[in-house]
């Protein structure tokens, strides 16, 4: 199964990266980047899917952990400046603007114009791009979405509000769902969906339909604590009344293998090489202090999970996170820090390379349904909190390999700490605490950039540090500088703005 992926998978990547590399801006062409004469919906999609796995656990992920104190720069390396300083131009993070719109969004619009009858093709790739236009919109704000996808029809797009947008993602949404098919005639995907398929039709789409509604759950606790979206809130979680969220983890595999340039996107970031040898991405990237001492001093099992020992340090198991933005003095160099885990960048011998690409864990989506409910959002309550808090945290050990019983014991043992026993979080502020920061450390290395998204929309976890080298002034980036293809290309539409003061809609603080 999985030769098959990587087969159909890759082809159409390739197909999508050579009709959209001579675009001087992917939302000004000439050409559809997608020819039918020369494709199908069903090499398409996984080619779509697969572009947005990427970058949100490859560039993205790297992006959140290094600003959620999770991950650092070891100092004898200079491969994060932009991160660590803080100093984001609009060159930093301008391929991922374009792998998102040219080479995800448009063909996720080829599969939807192209399908031909097959409704869950429709289904998935509508899903899709509400979950792809969320990430664009939690990174850059205000962004093209109604005129996105027209190609020659509109060569300067508008941007509209992220507003707007968040309720157009709702609508993308619900138009997946009422396009899924599990009647008797209906056409299962099968291996155009490198998420779900190995499933058969009913569970398949059963999956695809709890993963629109933990998207949607997703989007309407993003933009909860904004007053003026109450109505919007309040109308989205009445229809996901009775809603069925993900119990599994949503994480795409197009077959990824020990080959050049068919790595999972993690491994690609900071793994070995094809033998096996240390890359010097892996090098540089260290376990943040902060991080770090904050699992030691919790007593969390997970430490040895998310991070490894000090290199140099052969008698014994020594953790030691980076001062993000200190200096390469003595004692503070790579070889003295932890790594990341082996959890998380497993070695090509324990088949590293083929880490899937998370979307959303069953750990988030607990998490999210335990805000919900102590939010009053959905039915529960803080007793039904604390039993999907509880999952969450077993779901973080699972997808680390560990066990359902090691977190009970863990939550069992830190039972005098709040942020551990959700029972002992007096009050609303306590509880989403507790919450948040159990979700940040089960998406430590997992995907960050939604780490990133959550502390800056509730401010956990407390105590997060500022890089020693940061040049802002004491803040914290709240969003990405808009790309210099756009600017270049379209700006008159650009939207003016300061990635240190002007913050996201939902990010009211």
């Amino acid at each position: 199964m999985k030769t098959k992926y990587i087969l159909r998978g890759f082809v159409a990547a390739a197909l999508a990266i050579t009709t959209s590399s001579c675009e001087k801006n992917f939302l000004d062409v000439n050409t559809s980047p997608n020819n039918p004469s020369t494709s199908t919906p069903e090499l398409v999609l996984p080619s779509a899917v697969n572009f947005a796995g990427s970058q949100v656990n490859g560039s993205f992920n790297v992006l959140g952990n290094l600003l959620t104190g999770n991950w650092g720069q070891a100092p004898d390396f200079l491969f994060y400046l932009p991160q660590e300083t803080y100093n984001l131009t609009p060159g930093t993070y301008d391929t991922q603007w374009t792998n998102f719109y040219a080479n995800s969004l448009k063909n996720l619009q080829y599969v939807i114009d192209n399908a031909n009858g097959k409704k869950n093709l429709v289904a998935i790739a509508k899903i899709m791009q509400a979950y792809d236009f969320q990430v664009l919109a939690d990174a850059w704000g205000d962004i093209p979405f109604n005129d996105a996808l027209k190609n020659t029809k509109v060569i300067a797009p508008k941007y509209d509000a992220a507003t707007s947008v968040y309720d157009g993602i709702i609508k993308l949404i619900d138009d997946g769902v009422a396009s899924i098919d599990v009647s008797a005639t209906a056409i299962r995907p099968a291996a155009a969906d490198i998420v779900f398929g190995s499933s058969a039709l009913i569970a398949e789409m059963d999956f695809w339909k709890r993963f629109a509604n933990t998207l949607k759950l997703r989007v309407l606790i993003r933009q909860s604590r904004a007053t003026s979206r109450t109505s919007q809130v309040t109308a989205g979680f009445a229809s996901l009344s009775g809603a069925s969220f993900l119990e599994t983890n949503a994480a795409s595999n197009p077959g990824y293998a020990n080959q050049s340039g068919q790595f999972s996107p993690i491994y690609t970031s900071i793994g070995f090489t094809l033998t096996g040898a240390q890359t010097s991405n892996y090098q540089a990237t260290r376990g943040n202090k902060f991080a770090v001492d904050f699992l030691a001093n919790s007593s969390d099992p997970r430490l040895t999970l998310l991070y490894r020992p000090v290199p140099n340090i052969t008698t014994s198991n020594v953790y030691k996170g980076v001062i993000a933005g200190s200096t390469a003095a003595s004692g503070n160099r790579s070889a003295d820090l932890s790594p990341v885990g082996a959890s998380i960048v497993k070695a090509s011998a324990d088949g590293g390379y083929a880490t899937p690409a998370y979307l959303i864990s069953a750990s988030e989506s607990y998490f999210l349904q335990a805000e919900a409910q102590v939010r009053g959002y959905l039915t529960g309550g803080v007793a039904g909190a604390a039993i999907n808090y509880q999952k969450g945290v077993e779901e973080s050990f699972k997808v680390l390999g560990s066990t359902a019983n090691a977190a009970d014991a863990y939550i069992t043992a830190g039972a005098a700490n709040r942020l551990i026993n959700f029972n002992l979080a007096v009050g609303l502020n306590q509880q989403i605490e507790a919450i948040i920061t159990q979700k940040w450390i089960a998406l430590n290395g997992i995907n960050g950039f939604e780490a990133w998204c959550e502390f800056r929309r509730t401010g956990y976890p407390t105590g997060n540090p500022l890089t020693q080298n940061q040049q802002s002034g004491g803040k914290f980036p709240v969003r990405l500088p808009y790309p210099q293809n756009e600017v270049n290309g379209n700006g008159a539409n650009v939207p003016k703005i300061d990635i240190f003061n002007n913050r996201i809609f939902w990010d009211v603080d």
